[in-house]
């Protein structure tokens, strides 16, 4: 089970004295790829997130009641090919098309490696990405650079309400096709 919001149970497990927690993070660019900072590989929504263990570094997720545009760094470094590709992660992530693909952290938490629950703590869109020094002796590393899920907000300019325009950026969407009709049904009156 996941939720953007913690649970009754995970909060009575993140308040004990010792939380054991690793960090889900799912590259939504070309076939996918999930990657994990736990010692062994994760089966989780459908997916087997690759142990990376401390070859994997997440910038610290920041909390905020603002709507600002938060930025993360992942640096993932010294990975051999994963499962379905023949070439290293750095190689192939660089050969895609990766700019404004989600990112989506979860962090799951375990109690004496049993799994109890998870939450997603980042929903983002990468910026860039390039190649970068290696964490410790694991040599090149791929750093993506993200922002959070507020930025594509800010990406479209001159967006309008209006079922021309959602149509040129989701073909088939039907949410603005009948958005003339209640712009001009709307009464405004005085509250009593």
């Amino acid at each position: 089970m996941t939720s953007r919001y913690m649970t009754p149970s995970l909060v009575t497990e993140t308040e004990k004295a010792v939380v054991q927690y690793y960090e889900l993070v799912a590259i939504r660019a070309g076939v996918g790829y999930y990657i994990t900072n736990a010692p062994w590989d994760i089966s989780y929504g459908g997916y087997t997130y690759i142990s990376a263990g401390a070859l994997l570094s997440i910038d610290s997720v920041q909390e905020n009641i603002g709507f600002e545009i938060e930025k993360l760094s992942i640096t993932i470094a010294g990975i051999d090919p994963l499962p379905g590709d023949s070439d290293p992660f750095i190689k192939t992530i660089l050969a895609i098309d990766y700019v404004d693909k989600p990112v989506i952290i979860h962090r799951a938490y375990y109690n004496h490696d049993v799994y109890v629950n998870s939450v997603e703590v980042y929903n983002g869109y990468i910026n860039k990405a390039g190649v970068t020094n290696g964490l410790g002796e694991s040599g090149a590393a791929v750093r993506i650079e993200t922002s959070n899920n507020w930025t594509d907000f800010s990406k479209i300019s001159a967006r309008y309400t209006n079922d021309t325009s959602q149509q040129n950026l989701f073909p088939g969407d039907l949410g603005f096709e009948y958005a003339v009709e209640v712009q001009k049904s709307v009464e405004w009156k005085e509250p009593e």
